[in-house]
């Protein structure tokens, strides 16, 4: 038996138990991987293994703040935390012919503290000859004549500064270790020694005597035109393009020349057509950023900036060598190189055979030769179309045409970019009808902007005998409609006569938020225009009165409100003007009706009534909510506005948006950074413990719709100081209101259309 507890007896058949037991390579999987941030141990045996963390290694993790005592490796550390040492070895050399026996190699040994593995690393030395990178792959390393799967292995204890250490018959001498490690170590109560000079290479030495280190020779110190003061980072960008097309399989490329005035270098980049990109072009580069000269060479010979050759090589044994250097001096090759003098629009550029032409430049380019050369010129060049641009242009023909086809869609889908996702108009109508039960009867038309159907409710009215709620499902037309009766959205306006499914109705009424839309988006909606509504206004004012306080005195008494229905009635001046600009008139001089003014014992009585009507007690769980959300007030019992209303939302608390508003302003901190005093608002909402009275009469703590009054000072001073007119077509008018068989509406001018690509985007999508 050996030192490690093996066999010493020869591995032949019939010795062993297990052809396993023979084998003789050992593979090392992974046995630790994180999946989710969750380390698992893939293997059994790895599992079952007792590898617990280091006794001196834990009281080094307990010095930092870790207690890892007892834990196994992989749960206490993670994969980056690395112990790194510092250590060299010889390497037979180049040759005795050179007088060079050995070569050093330096190494970085990484010892991993979750797992005891090791792995080495040779850093990088340019020109060095040899592989490097990767020296010994990371696995647990066993000591000098154990075995790779039995062990033992080397671990933290044996890597000392000063040792010499051999990894499978390799004598790696350590000399050091980085500031982390010694601070590791110190900590641990093991003080690392200083850290020893690595010997120098032997080889590299000897390319130093005999001059053939040119690693830092090999760049040619070329002249060159500084640039002006305050260009030295600046950029100068061309636009050319090099045609191939009388070439087999040819075309047209385009470039974006790049010159860089801080070195006079210069990068090509080619523009490739790509339907797959947001822009439609993909850039690759087709030169990198270097000097390029005049016309060539462009392939440079190895060894064409070295000051001196070797000629011959001579020996006169084995053991010794002479190299004879060139006595003539260097001839270095003169090139020219492109400078910003030689680049300007119309210029021909040969880059690796490439006749690219300059075209355009950018607005910069333009002031930089503007102000150092004194250029005034540089009007751009057309370039020639590809035969891709050419079908794009018969296409975008046909897209137009489709387009002036379908401008219906196109307006629609315009608005639908503009705010209009998701927008529902609604109207009140009435049944055009003899019957005089269907004539009292009150319907609304919701018509949905996102895919033009429609659906008509009744409303519910006690007595009636009618039923109400769904009169027509939501739809489009049906297939037997009438193509005269089809309406689209924008002809629908107050007073507007319309046919669904053999049913006629006139449009009475329109809710605030539609015709607020209508008014923001004039230009689709010209029936909603303001300026043509205020214009036509004015000019039926005229038309009847002297003035405008005759016209108010008569129909108004000089009263500072008066209501919205009777105010639409005057302006409709017995049906001369359409009832829609009334309706328009009306939401923009509208006064808000203001709130009842209550006080906070009001106020709690109301809350508190809600909250027993809902049968709310969890008032604990409510201020725990509160508490449970992250606040960046530094005060206790304080969480933002936002927040709050979030939390009451997900307690649901059965209290109205508006209550629920006055509730947080109530005890809203503005000093506190617009923050709320959830503590005393939750006291303030429990009627367990604090109850009060309920309320001995309604309190109105929210707006009453029912009674809306129109502004008249400040609708008669809007008309007064009115002297232009509306911008736009005036919108056909009748007596009967808009007839949807005439279509009238204002459209933009058809050559907006055609030159605008918005238009074949919002259509074809």
């Amino acid at each position: 038996m050996d030192q490690c507890g093996n066999s010493l007896l020869p591995k032949i058949p019939g010795i062993y138990q297990s052809y396993m037991e023979i084998k003789d390579k050992y593979p090392i999987g992974s046995d630790l991987e994180c999946i989710n941030n969750v380390r698992f141990i893939k293997s059994i045996e790895k599992k079952n293994e007792p590898l617990f963390c280091d006794a001196d290694v834990a009281m080094v993790m307990l010095a930092k703040g870790h207690n890892v005592i007892n834990m196994r490796n992989w749960l206490a550390f993670d994969d980056k935390e690395v112990l790194t040492f510092h250590a060299f070895y010889k390497k037979s050399g180049r040759g005795a012919y050179a007088g060079i026996d050995y070569i050093i190699k330096r190494l970085n040994i990484i010892y991993f503290l979750v797992d005891e593995t090791i792995q080495v690393n040779e850093p990088l030395r340019s020109n060095s000859g040899f592989p490097q990178g990767c020296f010994i792959k990371k696995q647990k390393i066993p000591l000098p004549g154990c075995d790779q799967e039995t062990g033992p292995y080397y671990r933290l204890p044996d890597l000392v500064v000063g040792n010499t250490v051999v990894f499978y018959g390799k004598e790696l001498r350590i000399t050091g270790v980085d500031p982390y490690t010694r601070d590791f170590l110190h900590t641990m109560g093991v003080p690392a020694k200083e850290n020893e000079l690595i010997p120098e290479d032997p080889y590299f030495e000897y390319r130093k005597k005999t001059a053939l280190d040119f690693t830092s020779k090999n760049k040619v110190n070329v002249a060159r035109n500084l640039p002006p003061n305050g260009f030295d980072n600046m950029i100068l960008r061309f636009r050319g393009y090099w045609d191939d097309r009388n070439q087999i399989e040819g075309e047209l490329h385009f470039y974006e020349v790049l010159y860089y005035l801080v070195d006079d270098t210069m990068e090509l980049v080619e523009e490739i057509i790509d339907e797959n990109r947001v822009t439609g072009i993909r850039r690759k580069i087709i030169v990198k950023r270097q000097r390029l000269p005049k016309g060539g060479p462009w392939i440079l010979q190895p060894g064409h900036n070295v000051k001196q050759d070797i000629l011959n090589v001579m020996s006169t044994n084995k053991d010794t060598c002479y190299y004879t250097m060139d006595s003539q001096l260097w001839d270095a090759q003169k090139v020219s190189y492109y400078h910003c003098t030689d680049l300007y629009i119309g210029q021909t550029l040969k880059i690796y055979s490439r006749s690219i032409f300059l075209v355009s430049c950018d607005e910069f380019t333009k002031s930089f030769y503007k102000n150092v050369y004194k250029l005034e010129t540089h009007d751009p060049i057309e370039a020639p179309k590809t035969m891709r641009e050419i079908e794009e242009e018969m296409l975008h023909q046909k897209r137009v045409e489709i387009i002036l086809k379908n401008y219906d869609e196109v307006l629609r889908k315009r608005l639908i970019k503009h705010g209009g996702a998701g927008m529902i108009f609604g109207f009140l109508i009435k049944m055009i009808t003899d019957d005089p039960i269907n004539q009292g009867r009150n319907f609304m038309l919701k018509y949905y902007l996102d895919d033009t159907e429609f659906a008509i409710y009744e409303y519910r009215e006690t007595n009636s005998g009618m039923r109400g709620g769904m009169f027509r499902s939501k739809r489009g037309f049906s297939e037997n409609q009438d193509q005269a009766d089809l309406f689209i959205f924008y002809q629908l306006a107050v007073g507007v006569k319309i046919c669904i499914d053999e049913f006629k109705f006139i449009i009475v009424d329109i809710d605030d938020k539609t015709m607020q839309f209508m008014i923001d988006h004039s230009k689709e909606f010209s029936h909603s225009n303001l300026a043509t509504v205020r214009s036509k206004t004015r000019e039926m004012i005229n038309n009847r009165f002297s003035s405008l306080d005759e016209f108010r005195t008569k129909y108004f008494q000089d009263r500072e409100l008066v209501d919205r229905d009777e105010f639409r009635n005057v302006l409709s001046f017995d049906g001369e003007l359409d009832s829609h600009s009334g309706a328009v008139l009306s939401l923009i001089h509208k006064r808000p009706d203001p709130y009842e003014p209550f006080t906070d014992d009001v106020l709690r009585s109301v809350v508190q009534s809600e909250m027993r009507k809902s049968c709310f007690i969890h008032f604990d769980g409510l201020k725990f909510n509160f508490r449970s959300r992250k606040s960046k007030s530094d005060q206790v019992g304080y969480i933002e506005c936002s927040a709050a209303i979030k939390a009451m939302k997900s307690n649901r608390i059965s209290l109205s948006e508006e209550i629920t508003n006055i509730l947080v302003n109530r005890f809203k901190d503005t000093k506190n950074g617009c923050t709320v005093n959830y503590e005393e608002m939750v006291e303030f909402m429990d009627y367990v413990k604090n109850p009060v009275e309920p309320p001995s009469r309604l309190a109105r703590v929210s707006v009453n719709d029912y009674y809306i009054y129109i502004n008249l000072q400040d609708t008669v001073s809007t008309v007064e100081g009115y002297r232009g007119y509306g911008i736009g077509t005036v919108v056909r008018q009748t007596q009967k209101g808009f007839s949807p068989s005439e279509r009238v509406h204002r459209w933009p001018a058809v050559e907006d259309v055609v030159n605008s690509t918005e238009a074949e985007k919002l259509y074809f999508g």
